[in-house]
């Protein structure tokens, strides 16, 4: 069922309980009403009644028209019309007489009943005695009113009065006006005191009229309200009509909010996911980056020591360098020094011309081996053992071949030229040296801001996992938000799938 026929049957149905309840309400008071006027008709007849018997009492009358037949009837048999006449001198007498002529005309019925009546017709039911010894058992008590659904009753009190002349009737036999106990009209004289209960005028009234005016009211009511509530259900579908259409887009546009934010909400729950592994990830490479920049960094320190050890060796080669360059030419001063002797001797030394070619063939192959060797200089040991050993062949043999001394002191001048170029040697071997030295120092320096690089990039490292490690927390939150979204987006999604079954039916 629709929203806006939901809200018209309430209206309806609001409409109806309020008709039948205001028929009943209206029914109730308008009974409650009737019943308290009909209450109030009866209490004005009886007073009307009381009234017309306290007026014909003090209109008097009475004693004489009894005296008066007791003498123009001295037997006692009066006639019917002067019986009449003293019956409407009577007080009691015409306000039955008038409670009875009234009743037609004003839609009530009339009673009177005692217990001791002078008529049969007077003598008090069951129901009726009660009342009496309600009233004869409370003297203050004035008005008894009863009812049901269809009569009231409204009961008051007779009682018998001196003052209106009940007493000439009903009070002491010996004052029989005839002489023998009865009153004027032949009944017993019964010997009652004044303020004697004696009767009870019952005024009922029928609850007809009452209920057909509240039929009348309620028909008219449920007319009036029928009309009323049609023209509610009406103007109530005219001024609902857009709202509920408005409400309805409404909701369809929140339908498909809610559903594309479900879909969104999965979507960021998904990356959240995705993203927190990734972080789990890039943390878990960093720490390894950060282990292999640490071992980089140990290394760099590592090669920093070494080159500033080689540094150290270069420069101590370099010194070593410079003293074979200063050796060299010592060396180049003694073979010219040699050079100049041999001229000298150059006759003595002829035989030793053979020796000088192999000291000069052994010279350079001991600086062919210098320059291999560099610093360490295996090959002098050797190269001065060979010397050594064709020194002393030279001596022995000097003698026998001083012919051959020319060809030694060729030999001589021969050593000489290779002395200098080995002295241009060993001075591009310092330069070499000194380069490899500056070049080390170079390399020690680089690995000094390498290091510092390094540890640079260790510290950035650790701040990049510190943010990774905030990143994934940060991931998880959001993936936890994400989930509780896509959640709260569910339940969204299912509210407002109820509210589209609430309105659209």
């Amino acid at each position: 069922m629709k929203f806006g026929t939901k809200i018209i049957l309430n209206i309806a149905v609001s409409s109806l309980v309020c008709t039948l309840a205001a028929v009943a309400i209206s029914s109730s008071k308008i009974h409650l009403q009737g019943r308290t006027q009909l209450v109030e008709k009866s209490q004005a007849i009886l007073s009307r009644l009381e009234a017309i018997r306290s007026y014909i009492a003090t209109q008097g009358g009475l004693e004489d028209d009894i005296a008066l037949a007791t003498s123009r009837y001295p037997d006692g048999k009066l006639p019917e019309e002067f019986q009449s006449r003293i019956l409407h001198k009577v007080p009691i007498f015409a306000s039955i007489k008038v409670g009875f002529a009234d009743s037609q005309k004003d839609n009530y019925t009339f009673r009177v009943f005692s217990k001791e009546p002078r008529r049969t017709e007077n003598k008090a039911s069951l129901s009726e005695e009660e009342i009496l010894k309600r009233f004869d058992a409370d003297p203050a008590l004035k008005e008894i009113v009863e009812g049901d659904d269809h009569k009231v009753t409204v009961y008051r009190p007779v009682r018998l009065s001196e003052a209106q002349g009940c007493l000439l009737c009903h009070g002491d036999p010996a004052n029989s006006p005839w002489k023998n106990g009865k009153d004027i009209l032949g009944f017993p004289m019964e010997n009652w005191k004044d303020n004697r209960l004696h009767g009870v005028f019952a005024v009922t009234s029928t609850t007809s009229e009452v209920k057909a005016a509240a039929n009348g009211a309620s028909i008219s009511i449920l007319g009036w309200t029928t009309l009323i509530s049609a023209m509610i259900l009406a103007i109530s579908y005219l001024f609902l009509r857009k709202p509920l259409s408005n409400l309805l887009a409404a909701i369809s546009q929140l339908n498909t909010a809610g559903t594309q934010v479900s879909t969104t909400s999965s979507e960021i729950l998904a990356s959240s996911q995705n993203l927190t592994q990734s972080s789990v990830k890039a943390a878990a490479s960093i720490e390894e980056t950060s282990a292999s920049t640490e071992e980089i960094s140990s290394m760099v320190k590592r090669n920093s020591e070494h080159a500033a050890q080689a540094m150290d060796l270069a420069k101590k080669a370099s010194e070593k360098a410079h003293i074979g360059e200063q050796e060299v030419r010592k060396l180049t001063t003694s073979m010219e020094d040699i050079s100049a002797s041999s001229k000298k001797i150059e006759e003595i030394i002829t035989v030793i011309d053979d020796i000088a070619f192999q000291t000069n063939l052994l010279a350079l192959n001991a600086s062919v081996e210098a320059a291999r060797a560099g610093d360490h200089g295996k090959g002098f040991a050797v190269v001065a053992e060979a010397v050594r050993s064709l020194a002393q062949r030279s001596a022995t043999s000097a003698k026998e071949i001083s012919n051959l001394i020319n060809e030694s002191t060729q030999k001589v001048e021969h050593g000489h030229e290779v002395v200098r170029s080995s002295e241009a040697s060993l001075k591009e071997i310092v330069m070499t040296i000194e380069q490899l030295s500056n070049l080390n120092t170079e390399i020690s320096t680089a690995s000094a801001e390498q290091e510092l690089g390094v540890g640079q990039i260790n510290q950035a490292l650790s701040e990049m996992e510190k943010i990774t490690q905030n990143n994934s927390a940060s991931a998880e939150e959001c993936s936890a938000a994400s989930e509780e979204l896509n959640n709260q987006s569910q339940v969204m999604k299912t509210v407002v799938e109820n509210l589209t079954k609430l309105v659209a039916g």
